[in-house]
Order: structure tokens, then sequence, then C-alpha cells
């Protein structure tokens, strides 16, 4: 009994002094590791990017894109890599990567390269930061990034590769699709379906049980209070459809 006394209080000081020697932070930071985060991307979505992920426990270590698109060896104090060759340096089971670039081509540039970087093997990295509230039931996939003050109520179910912006408000039993860009101060009501690759721009308004379609423009300030079907555009308060598909104005956002 007295031996196994000893033994403990024995055990509780080299404690004390692996805490005292090593630091409390780093304890912590080995028990729960961080994540160490590629940003694919060098433009201006990837920088803002690099400063929102400040307020997380992950790490930026670098920069990546395209070979041919790269002007400069270093980014913010980081070093840009080739993707190409990004796995030498930076293998998928040590480092994750996220996909930083804007919407463009109904954003399936975004998704191509979301597809190539699974194909290297990497886990994509997704972010929520820590003043967005989010209820129970929620789902979420990789490579998403969701800004400040959003609400998001119970039963929401977000796909892979998905953006939001700052103060949506998105209603319960909500399902936005993979490839979504969701800019900011948006109101989704109850029960709405977001198709995949679709676009929704400032301040629109979508209200409950409305499903829409893949690859659609909804643009900035619009109220939708119908159906929309896949690759249509509205825009402005009239809500009235444009004769343009989402294809040939995709540029233009």
């Amino acid at each position: 009994m007295v031996n196994e006394f000893l033994r403990s209080w024995i055990n509780l000081q080299l404690f004390s002094v692996w805490i005292h020697e090593y630091g409390l932070n780093n304890i912590i930071r080995e028990i729960f590791q961080m994540q160490k985060i590629i940003i694919f991307g060098t433009g201006e979505l990837a920088q803002r990017i690099f400063y929102y992920l400040r307020d997380s426990e992950d790490k930026v270590v670098a920069f990546s894109a395209n070979k041919s698109n790269i002007n400069s060896v270093e980014l913010l104090g980081l070093p840009v890599i080739p993707f190409e060759n990004i796995e030498e340096k930076y293998p998928p089971g040590e480092f994750s990567m996220f996909i930083a670039l804007a919407y463009s081509e109904m954003n399936k540039k975004r998704t191509k390269f979301f597809d190539e970087a699974k194909n290297k093997g990497y886990e994509l990295y997704s972010f929520v930061h820590p003043s967005t509230k989010i209820w129970d039931e929620f789902e979420m996939g990789e490579n998403c990034f969701i800004l400040a003050e959003n609400i998001i109520q119970p039963f929401v179910k977000i796909g892979d590769n998905v953006l939001i912006g700052s103060n949506n408000l998105i209603s319960h039993n909500t399902v936005i699709e993979n490839n979504c860009f969701l800019t900011s101060n948006i109101t989704l009501g109850g029960h709405i379906t977001i198709g995949a690759n679709s676009f929704i721009g400032l301040s629109a308004t979508i209200n409950q049980r409305v499903k829409i379609g893949k690859e659609c423009i909804i643009g900035a300030g619009t109220l939708i209070t119908k159906d929309v079907n896949d690759k249509e555009v509205y825009a402005e308060n009239s809500s009235k459809r444009l004769p343009q598909s989402s294809d040939e104005i995709s540029d233009m956002i």
C-alpha cells in the first residue's frame, strides 16, 4: 500500500516537471493535434482564407497552384509549391488541403481541383467560424468554408466544396448540394434545396419549400417564391427569369 502511494506520488511529481519543462500548450497541441493546411490558390480569396484561418486552431503551411500560374515562390511569408508535385514535399498523410478558388465557370474549376486533390490522397479541410451558431443534426462535407455570424438551424445538410459568406440565415431542413457559393446576408426559408454548382447573391431571399435547380444564378437582392429550373438566372428584385442561361453569364460574376 505504501509502495503504491509512493509510486503514484513520484509519477505525479514527474508529470508536474514535464508540464513545467515542455509547456501545457505544447502538451495540449500534442493531444489535440492541429491540422497543417495547404491552400490551393494564390488569388484574393486564397489570401483572405489565410487570414480567416487565424481564428482556428490549425495552421496554414503553404500555398499551391499549377506551375504555370505561379508568379512568385512566396506569398504572405509562406512558400508557393507547384500542385503537380505537391505531395512530394507535403505528403497527404500529414497535410490537409483547402481549394480556395473563387466562383467561376459555375464553380466547375474549383470542383476540378477538388477532385484532383482527392485523387492525390489529400483530406480536404473544412472550417466554420466560431461565431457561427449551428444547431443540432447538422451535416457538412469536405472543403467547406463558413464565415462569421451565420445562423444554421437544425437538420441542415451541406455537401462538399461549399463556400458560405457572413450573416446568413439558413433555416431548418435546408439542403445545399455540392459546389455551391452563397455570399452574405442571404435568407433561406425552411425545407429549401439549393442545387449543385449554384450561386446565391448578396441579400437574396428564398421562400420556404422552394427548390433551386443545378447551376443556377440567383442575383443580389432577388426574392424567389417558386421553384427554379436547372441553369436559370434570376436578377434584381423583379425576380424575372432572364433569357440567358447560367452558362452564358457565369464569367460575369
